[in-house]
This record gives C-alpha cells, sequence and structure tokens, in this order.
C-alpha cells in the first residue's frame, strides 16, 4: 500500500464509512478495536486508539494491570508502595 493511497467513500444514511480490509491490515486494525478520530481544520483523520497510561499518559512499554494501560515506570510505582 502507498503512503499517499486514496479511496473514495459514501457515507450511508446514518453517517458510517467502511474502512478498506487492506488500511485496517496495514495499520494492524482488527473488529472491535478501539478508533481514534481527530478533526483538524476541515480534514479527519482515524488511527488505532493507542492507549497511554492511565496516570501518567505515557505509551511507550504499555502492560495492562487490572485490565487498565499502566506503563513501565507508574507499574514500578505502584509495586513499591504497595498499593494492590
Amino acid at each position: 500500500m502507498s503512503k499517499n493511497s486514496r479511496v473514495i467513500r459514501r457515507l450511508d444514511p446514518l453517517g458510517r464509512i467502511v474502512l478498506p480490509k487492506k488500511y485496517r491490515k496495514a495499520l494492524d486494525i482488527d473488529i472491535k478495536d478501539d478508533i481514534e478520530i481527530v478533526v483538524q481544520g476541515t480534514n479527519i483523520y482515524v488511527s488505532k486508539h493507542d492507549p497511554g497510561c492511565i496516570f501518567c499518559g505515557d505509551s511507550n512499554g504499555i502492560t495492562l494491570f487490572k485490565d487498565k494501560p499502566v506503563c513501565p515506570e507508574c507499574y514500578k510505582d505502584i509495586k513499591e508502595k504497595n498499593f494492590f
């Protein structure tokens, strides 16, 4: 898939569009994944949601702790302070 590929889609009566399978596959978007929609000016950007740490917002090295995204630094703090 080229970096600047283009597809024209028509909104259905409920305002929905279908993301082409080749795009979903290229971006590793699967059924029931969270999608982030950002509006900047007159443009709409769609991407796979990358959850950040629930404490600091960092998105590097995320692991799930009790089904919540936590970065390594905050996880270390949690363990050291015996919060759980």
